[in-house]
């Protein structure tokens, strides 16, 4: 019997450990919906929920869960096969670095840090687009950065409330 309720903790910790990558997964897929959006672009929230998970639970968002996740990325929205998949490990890495440095945080200071890595990541897109022979202008991919910062507080309410859930489920 006592087996059973240690299998049945191994299953809910190997769940538990599935989130953040089930997180910017799932935000991939939302991604690829056709959806009549307004501004007719969507913010990149996979790259949002993968900045959150490597800085609030960076043992859950490894780098090599980046450069995968990355991968699936490209496979889902049929680009260049290796652009996201070298720009995730490298934005979770930037996130590995920033917070060995910094102490504490405050919502400015991590937006502020968020939108300087989504604006990088999103030209570092673009180059990389046009070094493969991709050629396209530059102001897509600057609108779906700017987009993306903007939804940065929504995407961290929401990162903030699965965290709380993972805390309390684990203890």
């Amino acid at each position: 019997m006592s087996y059973l309720v240690k299998d049945r903790a191994g299953a809910g910790e190997i769940a538990r450990r599935m989130v953040p990558a089930g997180t910017v997964m799932l935000s991939l897929l939302v991604m690829a919906l056709p959806l009549p959006l307004a501004w007719g672009v969507m913010p990149n929230l996979a790259l949002l929920f993968l900045i959150m998970w490597a800085s609030i639970q960076p043992r859950l968002m490894p780098v090599w869960g980046g450069f995968l996740l990355g991968l699936f990325a490209d496979l889902l929205f049929g680009g260049m096969v290796g652009i996201w998949g070298l720009i995730f490990p490298l934005v979770v890495g930037a996130v590995r670095i920033a917070e060995s440095r910094m102490e504490g945080h405050s919502l400015a200071i991590d937006w502020g840090f968020a939108g300087l890595l989504v604006m990088a990541a999103q030209l570092l897109a673009w180059q990389l687009n046009g070094f493969m022979g991709l050629s396209a202008p530059a102001l897509p991919f600057l609108v779906q950065g700017l987009i993306t910062v903007i939804a940065y507080p929504l995407v961290a309410s929401f990162a903030a409330r699965i965290q709380r859930r993972l805390t309390l489920s684990g203890s």
